[in-house]
C-alpha cells in the first residue's frame, strides 16, 4: 500500500530524518519520490497517523494538497496568483476547482507568447532574447510580475517545453522551469526534466509547482 505525504514548510530531506523512525516502527519504507514523501508497506495509515500526531497541520496527504494550501492561505489571510506558460492555465484550474478559493486566489496570466510575457508580466526582452522563454531569468521576471500585477503575497510561475515538438539538445522536451515566491523574499526556481506526453508533462509541472509552494508557506 502506498501513501504520499507533503510536509508544509519542511524540506523533504529534513522530513525523512525527522520521521524515519515512525516508518521503521511499522516496517514501512519511506523515501522521496516526485517531490513527495512516499510511504510504502502494510501499515502506511498508522505511520501517517503517528506523524500527524506530532506535526499536525504541517503534514498532509498529497491528494489533498491544493485544498490544504488554500486553507493555509485563508488562515493567514494571504493571496496568491499564477503566471503560466507551458501549463496553459492548468495551475489556475487546480485552484479554481476548489470551492471558496476566491478568498485567496486573485487570478492568473497565461503568457504563452514572448510578447505577452513582456507586455503583461514585465519580462525583460533582453532575457527572452539571450536565454529564451524556458529559462530561470524569465521565470524570475514572471514571478515578480505576477506579484506586482495582482498585488498578492505569493506567486507561482511555469515555463517549459511540453512537446512533442520544440525540444533541443540543450532543452529537451520535458524541460520545465518552475518558480515560487513570497513577496519580500527571494524567488525559488527549479529546473525539471519530466517524461511522458504533453498532458502528462503539464500535470507533473503543476504537481511540482504546488509541492514547491507548500514548502514556503
Amino acid at each position: 500500500m502506498k501513501k504520499f505525504l507533503t510536509f508544509l514548510g519542511i524540506d523533504n530531506e529534513a522530513s525523512l530524518i525527522l520521521c524515519q523512525h515512525y516508518a521503521e516502527k511499522f516496517d514501512v519504507r519511506m523515501r522521496v519520490e516526485n517531490e513527495k514523501i512516499l510511504l510504502e508497506g502494510k501499515d502506511t495509515q498508522k505511520v501517517f497517523e503517528s506523524i500527524k500526531s506530532v506535526f499536525g497541520d504541517k503534514v498532509i496527504e498529497s491528494d489533498n494538497l491544493t485544498a490544504s494550501i488554500i486553507d493555509i492561505l485563508k488562515k493567514g489571510n494571504k493571496k496568491i496568483a499564477t503566471a503560466e506558460s507551458c501549463t496553459g492555465g492548468l495551475l489556475a484550474y487546480q485552484f479554481t476547482s476548489v470551492s471558496g478559493v476566491s478568498d485567496v486566489y486573485e487570478g492568473g496570466i497565461v503568457s504563452y507568447s514572448n510578447a505577452i510575457k513582456h507586455k503583461c508580466l514585465g519580462v525583460k526582452t533582453e532575457w527572452l532574447e539571450k536565454y529564451g522563454a524556458v529559462s530561470e531569468p524569465v521565470v524570475r521576471d514572471m514571478l515578480s510580475g505576477a506579484l506586482k500585477v495582482f498585488g498578492v503575497d505569493y506567486a507561482i510561475a511555469t515555463s517549459g517545453i511540453a512537446g512533442p515538438s520544440g525540444g533541443s539538445l540543450e532543452k529537451p522536451v520535458g524541460t520545465v522551469y518552475i518558480g515560487v515566491q513570497k513577496v519580500g523574499n527571494l524567488a525559488i526556481i527549479e529546473r525539471y526534466l519530466f517524461k511522458g506526453g504533453r498532458q502528462k508533462i503539464q500535470k507533473q509541472s503543476c504537481a511540482s509547482a504546488l509541492e514547491m509552494l507548500a514548502k514556503i508557506l
